[in-house]
């Protein structure tokens, strides 16, 4: 299962309600997401 990546149908979408689908040493996965990782933020935000 891949995170939906919900900014792709609405690019002001500034929250949504979500699951986490797994936990892993470097983060979190979840079922969807508002969160563009190319958009700014840390060096270390990535989308998998």
């Amino acid at each position: 299962m891949s995170t939906q990546p919900l900014f792709q149908q609405d690019s002001y979408l500034t929250q949504c309600e979500t699951q986490i689908i797994r936990v892993c040493d470097d983060g979190v996965v979840l079922d969807q997401t508002v969160f563009y990782p190319l958009g700014g933020g840390q060096p270390g935000d990535s989308e998998y």
